[in-house]
């Protein structure tokens, strides 16, 4: 089953089986979502796909320079989009369901994004970051000095192998801070894969998603 639902400035696809399957938030084209879920096995996690995103201003943690020249800077708006996000789109995508626990991944910044908000709130007890943006400026000594809330159950954390071979200086340092998290999260008691892929930043997108659900259900 479908339900599209629009809610402040965003437009929440929910695709689900069962309205007590494990719900998965991600950031993400609705396109992408329903690829990835006709992808896995049955039984079926239901899938929160959150559109109408400014990745520069809502997945940003705190303001950052542009790592592209014509690009845009980061703004930080991280925090007014996850309290949306808890207040507003989460009850909007389970008015149906009853999820037995709620997970959130995401590709990029999105990853970023994802990882962050476990050290923000309790509301997610798995998470997966899917070639994210761990190189983005001061994120390993945030994390290293803000824990992961609540008691979670697994993260997933994954990188093409090329993408350290970037032309910016400061994405060459993603596989460094990748390992960093891991680590960090590990001496918390917090079970935490690491996985690398085959290639750069943009290939195998949906496989590489796929690997990451898998693991978290």
């Amino acid at each position: 089953m479908e339900r599209t639902v629009s809610c402040s400035r965003y437009t929440l696809t929910v695709l689900w089986e069962d309205p007590a399957a494990p719900a998965l938030y991600t950031v993400s084209e609705a396109d992408d979502a329903r690829a990835l879920s006709a992808s896995l096995p049955a039984p079926q996690p239901t899938f929160v796909c959150i559109e109408g995103v400014d990745w520069n201003r809502d997945l940003s943690p705190w303001a950052a320079r542009k790592v592209f020249r014509g690009g845009e800077d980061f703004s930080g708006e991280a925090n007014a989009f996850l309290q949306t996000l808890l207040t507003e789109l989460i009850p909007a995508a389970e008015a149906s369901l009853s999820p037995a626990w709620r997970g959130i991944f995401g590709y990029s910044l999105a990853g970023l994004f994802s990882l962050w908000a476990m050290t923000r709130t309790d509301t997610f007890s798995r998470c997966a970051s899917v070639s994210g943006s761990l190189w983005f400026d001061g994120f390993t000594d945030y994390l290293s000095a803000h824990p992961l809330l609540g008691q979670p159950k697994r993260v997933y954390l994954s990188l093409g192998d090329r993408e350290e071979k970037a032309k910016n200086h400061r994405m060459q340092q993603v596989r460094t801070a990748t390992e960093a998290a891991q680590a960090v999260i590990e001496a918390q008691e917090v079970p935490c894969a690491f996985e690398l892929n085959p290639g750069g930043h943009f290939q195998d997108i949906l496989d590489r998603q796929r690997r990451a659900v898998l693991a978290l259900l």
